[in-house]
């Protein structure tokens, strides 16, 4: 079991129940400093109701929860100045200039980076003067990033953070959350339904389905696991069966396999290539997060 004291987040046995509905069940869950976990899931999947248990909004029905060795029902101010989330729906004064607003932010912490603040103003072209009330909602994300890495928190949790942000911002995103995840030893958690969004800057895949823990591994091990299999030049029915049993129908998708296998790895290409008739031929091709999710039926809406 992973030690706790190396843990930013520890999460063990976590339950919370609204009457007779389970929205997060028995949850166990561990980020590591530096690390980048992708918790996704549909709506109602329990990915909310795990943050507002960690930010002590919840008080859980059963088990315990901590952060940065804090157990999260004892957290308090002095705790947040180390922890940090960000929302697609951030509630921002905005009769407030976008750097009164981020003065005004940087009074509540210890370690405010001034100079890391004005880079990221500069970097997402913010307009220092204007009222955050006259910003597109994608300008309002970024004041909220500014607002809150400066901080150089050791835990960030975010909900949506890719939403209303254009390709080019959404790139600038994922890279810095990706070098302070790796420089910094950053642990992040972040909520999406922009599930290609995760894949170059997570480096964990935890998915929620229905309150229960579904899938908690390393995103590329993960991803490398997974191949749309194309068989060519015989009938589905005539393959070995010992074959068979790697792969998975696939439910309605736009592509010219009929499979894919979530076992792909060299033996098992080897494998194929020897007990097929020589008049057919294989092709295994990668799939992204969301072909992954969608071919499992794991819905994400």
């Amino acid at each position: 079991m992973t030690d706790p004291i190396l843990s930013t987040v520890r999460i063990r046995n976590l339950t919370k129940r609204f009457r007779h509905v389970t929205a997060l069940d028995h949850l166990d869950l561990d980020v590591q400093p530096g690390e980048v976990l992708a918790l996704l899931g549909a709506n109602g999947s329990g990915k909310s109701t795990t943050f507002r248990l960690l930010l002590n909004i919840y008080r859980p029905t059963e088990g315990e929860a901590s952060l940065l060795g804090t157990p999260c029902t004892q957290l308090d101010g002095q705790a947040f100045d180390k922890i940090c989330y960000i929302s697609e729906s951030q509630k921002m004064p905005k009769w407030m200039r976008v750097d009164e607003f981020l003065s005004y932010c940087a009074g509540f912490y210890s370690d405010w980076d001034e100079a890391f603040c004005q880079r990221l103003v500069e970097s997402f072209g913010l307009p220092p003067k204007q009222k955050i009330k006259h910003l597109s909602r994608g300008q309002a994300m970024k004041v909220a990033v500014a607002s809150t890495l400066p901080s150089r928190p050791k835990l960030l949790l975010l909900d949506e953070p890719f939403s209303g942000l254009d390709v080019e911002t959404r790139a600038q995103l994922s890279e810095l959350l990706k070098s302070l995840a790796q420089q910094d030893g950053l642990a992040i958690i972040i909520t999406t339904h922009d599930v290609e969004e995760v894949e170059p800057v997570a480096s964990r895949l935890a998915i929620l389905s229905h309150g229960k823990l579904h899938i908690d591994e390393p995103l590329e091990g993960y991803m490398q696991r997974h191949r749309y299999v194309a068989i060519t030049g015989i009938e589905s029915e005539a393959v070995d069966e010992s074959l068979l049993s790697f792969l998975k129908p696939l439910r309605s998708i736009n592509t010219p396999a009929s499979h894919f296998t979530e076992n792909f790895d060299p033996e098992l290409k080897e494998k194929f290539a020897n007990k097929l008739p020589t008049e057919a031929s294989v092709e295994f091709t990668p799939m992204t997060i969301r072909q992954i999710l969608t071919a499992h039926a794991l819905p994400l809406q």
